[in-house]
Formats: structure tokens, sequence, C-alpha cells
């Protein structure tokens, strides 16, 4: 006999041990959209808030540099983060990880172009004169489906 399915929510509140995981988790996941907004963009695809304890936050990023730029944020990270928290941070701790998950995976690394972009492309290698733009320009042509 198959077992009813019940909604994940109705779950969670029946085991307490669950609820608070996922009460954890959403918690950690408005923190982290507070800390992106916080940073520069240029670090929103690479960190990401990992935990906050009592006096301090993690955060993961996938490679050095960034956490080097990462560590001289530390005091507007803190402050920011402390603003949303009943105890104020006031360390900052960052770890590399290199095995985080980019946030699309493709296979496929060639890039194509539409027909009529490539079309475009085409027309204006043909009206240069040799050189390499113009090689260039017949290359990046060259990645359409069509020509």
């Amino acid at each position: 006999m198959a077992n009813k399915l019940e909604p994940i929510n109705a779950v969670c509140e029946q085991n307490s041990q669950l609820n608070q995981l996922t009460q954890r988790v959403q918690r950690l996941n408005q923190l982290n959209i507070v800390m992106q907004q916080a940073l520069p963009i240029q670090f929103s695809s690479h960190c990401h808030l990992a935990n906050v304890t009592a006096d301090h936050i993690i955060i993961h990023t996938d490679n050095a540099s960034y956490a080097s730029l990462l560590r001289f944020q530390a005091p507007v990270l803190c402050k920011t983060l402390s603003e949303h928290l009943p105890q104020p941070v006031n360390k900052l701790e960052v770890k590399v990880r290199s095995n985080i998950a980019p946030l699309s995976t493709t296979s496929n690394t060639t890039i194509t172009l539409p027909v009529k972009a490539a079309e475009s492309l085409q027309q204006t290698a043909d009206s240069l004169e040799a050189g390499a733009l113009k090689t260039a320009l017949e290359k990046l042509a060259q990645r359409s489906n069509k020509l």
C-alpha cells in the first residue's frame, strides 16, 4: 500500500528538528542576500554566506584572490550583518572552497550566434580590407549554425 504524499511544509511542522533546520536555512538565505547587497557586484557569483555563529560569520568563496579581497570588506560585512542579528558579529572567517558548484554548468563551451548576427558580421568583414579585424570577424561569423 502506497503512503500518501504530504507537502514538505507539513512534514517539517510535524518534526521539530526538520522545522528548526528549515528555519535556519531560511535565515541563512536571508542573511546571504543582505551580504550580497553589501558587497561589490563582482563578488556575488564567487562567494556565499556559509554560517553565522554567536560572534563571527563564515563565508565560502571559490578562489583565493576573492578570499583576500573579502577580508578587506570585513568591517563593512560585520557591521551590515550585525544589524540583522540579535548579537553583533565582529569576526569574519573566509574559506576557499574550490568545489562550489557553479550556478549554471554547460558542457558545450562553443558559442553559437543567431543567423542574422552571423550574416551581419560576415557583411561587415566583406566590406573590410584584409587584416586582423577582417579575419576575426569572419571567424566569429562562422560560429553560426547556418553559415
